[in-house]
């Protein structure tokens, strides 16, 4: 492994036995979920019933006052050495947006009503820089965190923060980017459809955009993501379970929920009360 230019391991629209790869998942994950994904014939029994209301809402019912971050800072972050620059990221985090945004245009009719619409993407900032760094709610948006804002309904994350897990593996920009994706797409649905615990949730859906992307043949996991991605987790992890809106979870329940939307899909990510079948 070159330290400056870390291995190369999930890519874009590279063909592969994407079955096999799901396997190994399987037994690396240290918490399990469902047997087996959706099957496509059945996905018409489990379409969401409503969407949500023009003006996106958090789960107590208001308006969000604060922008939802991915990564905690509780968790054992690995010290950031500066060996990766900004330019060396673009190319991972460029395929990252690509294959999240394509599969929820692919995939949203199968599961919700209304129409999609992507999310803004402002990308990397520089969270040291409060000057230039993006605002939410007229406030800039802090280093070594990940985004999404309801406040211009975009996403961001620190170059730092991105930076310092792809020193670690290439899977680090490609999780942070599906589970802030994952929050845009709660801030699309009514509040029903949310879960309480809704940074676990945000972590459901990137294994489910993850996963449904390689199944889609538009995404390669290599030798080590699945390690990558664990490690990623528990980096990111509270130090304690979650108890209320805003927690991310601990170690155990970011995996685990994780690894019920790689291996159930967007439908076990949601309430099972909010679905029809």
């Amino acid at each position: 492994m070159n330290a400056a230019r870390p291995r190369r391991g999930l890519r874009r629209a590279v063909p592969v036995a994407v079955a096999a790869t799901l396997v190994v998942l399987a037994a690396s994950l240290t918490a399990c979920g469902a047997d087996a994904g959706a099957d496509p014939d059945d996905v018409e029994t489990v379409i969401v019933t409503e969407t949500a209301a023009a003006e996106p809402t958090d789960d107590m019912g208001g308006t969000p006052s604060m922008p939802t971050s991915a990564p905690t800072s509780e968790g054992p972050m690995a010290p950031y050495t500066g060996a990766v620059t900004p330019e060396e990221l673009v190319e991972d985090l460029n395929g990252a947006v690509e294959i999240t945004e394509r599969f929820w245009e692919d995939h949203w009719t199968e599961f919700f009503t209304g129409t999609y619409t992507p999310p803004t993407v402002i990308g990397l900032y520089d969270g040291t820089d409060a000057a230039s760094a993006p605002t939410c709610f007229d406030e800039p948006l802090p280093a070594d965190n990940a985004f999404y804002c309801p406040d211009g309904d975009y996403v961001a994350w620190d170059q730092t923060l991105i930076a310092r897990g792809f020193e670690v593996g290439d899977s680090w920009p490609y999780l942070v980017v599906a589970h802030e994706w994952g929050h845009a797409i709660q801030a699309r649905l009514a509040m029903s459809l949310q879960a309480d615990a809704l940074e676990l949730q945000a972590d459901c859906l990137a294994g489910a955009t993850l996963y449904g992307s390689a199944a889609d043949g538009n995404l390669t996991f290599e030798d080590g993501d699945e390690k990558e991605i664990v490690n990623a987790l528990n980096q990111l992890s509270d130090e304690t379970a979650w108890t209320m809106s805003g927690d991310h979870g601990d170690s155990f329940q970011r995996i685990e929920a994780f690894n019920t939307g790689r291996s159930g899909g967007v439908v076990e990510c949601l309430p099972r009360s909010k679905t029809k079948g």
